[in-house]
């Protein structure tokens, strides 16, 4: 317990709260371990809780009425997800899927009654609240404009941008590539083979591996990095 104690510290509110915020939001944590796929969040759910991202990552993505896939954002350590807390706050179901990305994922949940209770009169949960609220927003509507605006190849060369790890290496297939951008495997294997033939990528089997950072910046110069 005391490790996951200890969690709250590492958040961006966790040096600015009170002594007494800090124990009852310990109080109440639990710990929950996600398995790399698996479902956390359903529309239509009800929130009764705040979750944080302790490890791993967590992919909030929407599916069209032609069973498209798209990603609306991923949730990283210390984040928490602005749609959930909408939920938990308005009442209102949780309006799209939230899943653990490959590695699986780590969370640390609060109890909605005490978040609720603690945020009505502590000053740094309402700052957290109102960042995440701004990023997530500006993030979302970064993504609508590349939605529009760019050709499907920039669209997937800042996706490998954002993914790739330290040694340049995407953990993720090219079906879960297609479905982070709401198209189909045959496009994103096109795509990929292109930049394979300009030697800018390499492919392995569930494996992408960045060759040339700064040329594949290059063919998206407006770009902001990452983009989460």
């Amino acid at each position: 317990m005391q490790a996951i104690d200890s969690f709250i510290d590492t958040l961006t509110f966790g040096q600015k709260i009170t002594t007494e915020t800090r124990d009852r939001l310990c109080a109440g944590l639990t710990c929950l371990s996600v398995e790399p796929g698996a479902d956390i969040l359903h529309p239509g759910d009800e929130v009764d809780g705040v979750y944080f991202v302790r490890s791993g990552a967590i992919r909030v993505y929407y599916i069209d009425a032609a069973g498209h896939e798209g990603t609306l954002y991923w949730i990283e350590p210390g984040e928490s997800c602005i749609l959930a807390l909408n939920s938990l706050f308005t009442e209102i179901p949780y309006p799209a899927w939230a899943a653990a990305e490959e590695s699986g994922v780590e969370i640390v949940t609060v109890p909605g009654a005490v978040f609720r209770d603690l945020f009505s009169r502590e000053p740094a949960l309402q700052k957290f609240l109102f960042e995440q609220l701004s990023e997530r927003v500006f993030s979302l509507l970064r993504r609508l404009e590349e939605s529009m605006r760019l050709p499907q190849e920039e669209r997937l060369i800042l996706l490998l941008l954002a993914q790739a790890d330290e040694d340049g290496i995407i953990h993720l297939s090219q079906d879960k590539l297609a479905r982070h951008l709401g198209t189909i495997r045959e496009v994103v294997s096109r795509l990929l083979r292109n930049l394979v033939s300009q030697g800018l990528i390499s492919l392995a089997p569930r494996r992408i591996t960045v060759l040339d950072r700064e040329r594949l910046e290059k063919l998206v110069p407006e770009a902001e990095y990452p983009v989460t």
